[in-house]
């Protein structure tokens, strides 16, 4: 009976802390986080058909930190910034890059992530021997890729999909000469040799591209993004962030 009671005081004990903790930092009990359905290694479904990732793990830890219940709302990711705007959202996690061109709708966090490299993969069988050759583009649509190809592949058809995997689909069909992405997504692909793709030319460095990944707020969330902000220091010095990196095989 001690040990009931005992349990129980407990647990209202971690109530209240956790409570006490979102007073302190003005912000409500639960928070909604817009993050995409899929976009392996950040967020995907493993083999359990548990939505896991480094985004997911992240922020499971941000909230804990902060003493809130965050609810994720999956969606794709062209509507992640609109749904948060819109107030649909609290935040958005989705292994976003930092831009100039994003950050005049929104405000983030300090970067998570340092700035990563884009590829341009192409198939094992390939004979492309530059990027100067290519006459088309899978890119993945709402995507700072996009944009940077926009910008500085405007003589070259731009093919945009839903998703990395379904752009994928095309190259390996035939119906797009490469697709242009992350290096840390990418290397799902690269990684795996019955895939038979491999990268065409060097990997592609840009502010265009990402001035590293944060978290995004509304402009006027100032205590949200003061909170997320410690949260984040705190979890890159306490390694936390390191090891999530090393588990994801994110550089």
């Amino acid at each position: 009976m001690q040990k009931f009671i005992k349990k129980i005081l407990t647990t209202c004990a971690l109530g209240v802390s956790t409570v006490a903790l979102a007073q302190a930092n003005n912000l409500p009990s639960t928070l909604t986080i817009g993050i995409e359905d899929g976009y392996y290694p950040y967020e995907y479904l493993n083999e359990k058909g548990e939505f896991t990732g480094f985004d997911v793990e992240l922020i499971n830890y941000i909230c804990a930190d902060l003493g809130v219940t965050c609810k994720l709302d999956r969606g794709a990711f062209d509507g992640l910034i609109p749904n948060l705007l819109f107030r649909k959202t609290d935040m958005v996690v989705s292994a976003l890059s930092i831009t100039d061109d994003r950050k005049k709708r929104v405000n983030f966090t300090v970067p998570y992530i340092e700035p990563s490299a884009a590829v341009y993969i192409v198939n094992e069988d390939s004979n492309l021997q530059s990027i100067d050759e290519l006459k088309n583009i899978g890119v993945q649509q709402g995507t700072t890729l996009l944009s940077y190809l926009q910008s500085e592949k405007k003589n070259v058809q731009l093919k945009t999909y839903p998703s990395f995997d379904t752009a994928m689909l095309d190259l390996k069909g035939g119906r797009v000469q490469t697709v242009f992405e992350s290096l840390d997504v990418a290397s799902k692909y690269l990684n795996d040799k019955s895939q038979k793709v491999k990268v065409l030319g060097a990997p592609v460095y840009s502010p265009l591209i990402s001035q590293g990944t944060g978290i995004a707020v509304r402009k006027g969330d100032t205590n949200l993004l003061n909170a997320l902000n410690a949260s984040i220091e705190k979890l890159k010095a306490d390694g936390t962030i390191d090891k999530l990196k090393a588990k994801y095989g994110i550089k």
